[in-house]
């Protein structure tokens, strides 16, 4: 387990002037919370915290949070995103307990080869992360499905994980995990996009016949007495 630590800042203000100024600086404004402690508001240096989320662990690296020469274990709860940039707007940290269970979202990485797949079926994957517990420091980086046994129509569910010694999953044992569908029919894609408004582009056939129509309805029928 990815363990990092990070230099903060207590933050004076609170509000959104004081966070943009600390945006504004290269900070990430962020409030560190949980037993034992009062909510405390700090910035980190948004370089060193977006480096500390790319490790394997992602969001749920364990963070050493030195303020003021005193250090809290957290994990990253919450991160608020610009939703037009992407960019960090605010984190929330919860301090933890190396001795203490926690419960995280862990993803869940699709391996091997679906044989369904090779004859023609769709490898879908409805269900992306599964909810753990487990102690801080053996929070798994991913966890695998192994799809090579998934012929077409087949599933595998949460069920089907298998569980590591230090951690146990908790989401529904019955929730799929991935599903190889069936290759859908050109009938079906037709009614699928009729139902969803879309026009069908004309065959070159379809296409031949509406010419052939235009030109037809361009020659004009001589009236009787024309002759």
């Amino acid at each position: 387990m990815a363990e990092v630590r990070l230099q903060a800042e207590r933050r004076g203000g609170t509000g959104k002037g004081p966070s943009r100024q600390a945006r504004a600086a290269g900070k990430v404004p962020a409030i560190v919370y949980g037993r034992g402690m009062e909510p405390l508001s700090i910035t980190v240096d948004r370089r060193e915290f977006v480096t500390a989320l790319l490790t394997d662990a992602g969001i749920n690296v364990l963070l050493d949070i030195e303020v003021d020469g005193d250090t809290t274990l957290a994990l990253t709860r919450e991160l608020q995103r610009d939703p037009v940039r992407g960019t960090l707007l605010h984190a929330d940290f919860v301090k933890v307990d190396r001795t203490t269970e926690v419960e995280v979202e862990v993803p869940i990485h699709l391996v091997g080869e679906a044989p369904g797949a090779k004859e023609g079926g769709i490898l879908e994957q409805p269900t992306f992360t599964a909810h753990v517990r487990c102690l801080p420091t053996e929070v798994p980086e991913s966890i695998d499905a192994d799809v090579s046994g998934l012929g077409v129509g087949d599933s595998l569910r949460v069920s089907d994980l298998a569980e590591g010694r230090s951690f146990h999953i908790l989401t529904d044992a019955e929730e799929v995990v991935a599903h190889v569908a069936a290759p859908m029919s050109e009938e079906e894609l037709e009614a699928l996009e009729a139902g969803a408004g879309i026009e069908q582009e004309p065959t070159d056939v379809e296409q031949a016949e509406q010419a052939a129509e235009a030109t037809t309805d361009d020659v004009e029928t001589p009236a009787e007495g024309d002759e």
